[in-house]
């Protein structure tokens, strides 16, 4: 049987080298802002929490594709556990294969989802 939807990786089989998180954000929902809803911000479609976007410098990516946006689901404001700017790994990481037809030619693009973040196990094992 074929996988449908999201799949379930660990954090080292996506991200082989540290990455640096730069910035969690709230997702705003296009609908609601347009509206003018005061409080913009989507909503996660199968629980119901908030969706929060986490910019992550991945230094292994190519020139242009190292800034890479993964959505937490959470009902505050996801925190890293070393803070910005600092290493961190994702818990319960899920790729998203997707068709991108935003362009002039569609392509297959993938979208990342976690359930949080937690200290880098290389760098834990190096503090021990």
């Amino acid at each position: 049987m074929a996988v449908e939807g999201r799949i379930n990786v660990r954090h080292e089989d996506v991200f082989t080298q540290p990455i640096l998180v730069l910035s969690v954000d709230p997702v705003e929902d296009f609908d609601k802002k347009r509206a003018g809803n005061v409080d913009p911000q989507d909503l996660d479609k199968q629980t119901g929490m908030r969706l929060w976007s986490v910019s992550v410098l991945d230094p292994t990516a190519g020139q242009g594709r190292r800034e890479i946006k993964v959505k937490i689901a959470a009902d505050v404001s996801p925190v890293p556990p070393s803070g910005l700017m600092a290493p961190a790994e994702f818990d319960g990481l899920q790729v998203i294969p997707y068709l991108d037809s935003n362009r002039a030619k569609p392509r297959v693009a993938i979208a990342y989802r976690a359930a949080g973040f937690k200290a880098p196990a290389r760098a834990a094992r190096q503090a021990s």
